[in-house]
């Protein structure tokens, strides 16, 4: 069945539109959110075809396409093309003859009254305002995100010096700075860890004092932090992962938990004295993890 609703329509050429400058996966997104509304639009899934890439779905999508529409042109040329079969000369001449996908357009309807022109300007408010963000179907906008066109709520824009991104399209750029391996992770955890804990437990156990105390711990765990970073990025030649500097912060805040267990306890059964003994590995951890995390970015 043909797509005549008008926002279907707009998110088909969006999808249309993706597809052609080859965002696949944002293509692929705006169809199937269209066959989740219109299960039975063949135009929906030849295009939801032309962007897969395995064969079986291929194969699927086009056949869907074919039960609801079984001369659709499109439809039976990819099935040709993926058994390697020639298209049928008659479907050559239909898709020949068939014109290019045209931008969904409000058109302004001839007005005799001044009575008809009022009760049409509503609907045309209507039909051009009727977007809706595809993380949230329920919350209409008018905002679109400026790589892959897809309507986004305020929610989930995210303000950039060239317009707004959707945070799919903002992840996606993002991964382009990671070149880490899942065998990084690992090896940061064996290197961090170790140091943190020695670290821990040097500050819990034996750096005990007044406000000096304090100072010295400010100013060293900056220099610790920073030292526990950049060894742990230099054993993982320093490749960049997303969650590289989470780790390494978690190996530190372990590296102090575990010393400062037994103090931990007491206060859990109510002996609240030592909760001065815990502000030094306070500050350190606070200033440390912070310059490890600097490091790691």
């Amino acid at each position: 069945m043909a797509i005549k609703e008008p926002r279907l329509r707009s998110l088909l050429v969006q999808a249309e539109r993706n597809a052609n400058y080859g965002k696949n996966a944002a293509a692929e997104s705006i169809y199937r959110q269209i066959l989740e509304e219109s299960p039975d639009a063949e135009e929906a899934w030849v295009g939801l075809a032309g962007v897969l890439t395995g064969p079986d779905e291929k194969r699927a999508a086009y056949e869907r396409a074919l039960t609801f529409a079984p001369d659709y042109p499109e439809a039976v040329a990819g099935l040709a093309r993926l058994d390697g079969r020639p298209v049928p000369p008659e479907i050559e001449a239909k898709l020949a003859a068939k014109p290019g996908p045209e931008e969904p357009t409000t058109l302004k309807p001839t007005v005799e009254t001044e009575v008809e022109e009022e009760d049409d300007a509503p609907y045309a408010a209507e039909v051009q305002y009727d977007l809706y963000c595809y993380r949230h179907p329920d919350r209409a906008t008018s905002l679109r995100c400026y790589n892959c066109n897809r309507p986004i709520c305020i929610s989930c824009a995210n303000k950039t010096p060239v317009g707004y991104i959707c945070p799919e399209c903002q992840r996606e750029a993002e991964d382009a700075f990671f070149n880490s391996k899942p065998l990084d992770y690992l090896i940061a955890a064996l290197v961090s860890f170790p140091i943190s804990l020695l670290a821990g437990y040097l500050i819990v156990r034996f750096f005990n004092g007044g406000f000096l105390y304090y100072i010295l711990i400010f100013f060293a765990s900056g220099a610790v932090g920073s030292f526990i970073g950049r060894i742990t990025k230099r054993a993982i030649g320093g490749r960049r992962g997303r969650y590289l500097p989470g780790l390494v912060v978690a190996m530190m805040i372990l590296g102090v938990v575990i010393p400062a267990l037994p103090f931990l306890l007491a206060i859990l059964v109510g002996d609240l004295r030592v909760l001065r003994q815990l502000l030094g590995p306070g500050i350190y951890l606070f200033v440390a993890a912070s310059a490890a995390y600097w490091q790691m970015r």
